[in-house]
């Protein structure tokens, strides 16, 4: 993690660090996770020589203050279900907990920014994270199919479709790493659902 923070300015630094605390320590869906999620989505940026340093922020962002139990939310009627309306519950939570990170003083690095970017970094955030549920692979892979033969980096849709590409495949981006990496995250995995049966 040392490395990961040397990289980013001191100003932020604070933020980083509430968003470490609010990951909970679960077998896979924790801190570490977040890290292999960032530092895949920076590694894309880099050799693609994107322009998407924002899509970071919203990987380390992506599973703020996971419950354990995660499956099945809907059909549990849990309160997250509940409270979003049975629309992405986890990812809509994970949302509200970035945006109560940044309105604090010593994490708000949108402070200095007008309302109408500020907006559009919200919006941004949202459609990323959100992007994350399993429950819409196939929407949003369709989505992407219909624009790649024509695929326009000036055409906003086209370029926040590529996003949410980039963002799911960087949120199950174990499987492409060497084994002795991917075997524990599978162990982890399984011990995160087999958890869940036990509740």
């Amino acid at each position: 993690y040392v490395i990961f923070f040397l990289v980013i300015s001191s100003a932020s630094v604070q933020l980083y660090l509430c968003i470490h605390d609010n990951y909970r320590s679960n077998p896979f869906h924790n801190f570490r996770h977040c890290f292999c999620v960032t530092q895949m989505m920076y590694s894309m940026i880099y050799l693609c020589n994107l322009q998407m340093l924002s899509a970071s922020l919203c990987c380390c962002c992506h599973g703020c203050h996971h419950p354990l139990f995660c499956r099945y939310q809907i059909n549990a009627r849990t309160e997250l279900a509940v409270r979003y309306n049975d629309i992405s519950p986890l990812e809509n939570h994970h949302c509200a907990v970035a945006f109560q990170i940044f309105s604090q003083s010593d994490c708000n690095i949108f402070a200095n920014f007008d309302p109408e970017a500020f907006k559009l970094i919200r919006q941004g955030t949202i459609n990323l994270i959100l992007a994350t549920d399993m429950a819409r692979h196939g929407e949003i892979l369709d989505s992407f199919k219909q624009k790649v033969d024509y695929f326009d980096f000036t055409n906003e849709e086209h370029v926040t479709c590529l996003k949410m590409v980039l963002i799911k495949c960087c949120d199950i981006s174990n499987e492409v790493r060497p084994m002795e990496v991917a075997e524990p995250w599978v162990d982890c995995l399984l011990e995160e659902y087999f958890m869940q049966v036990k509740k």
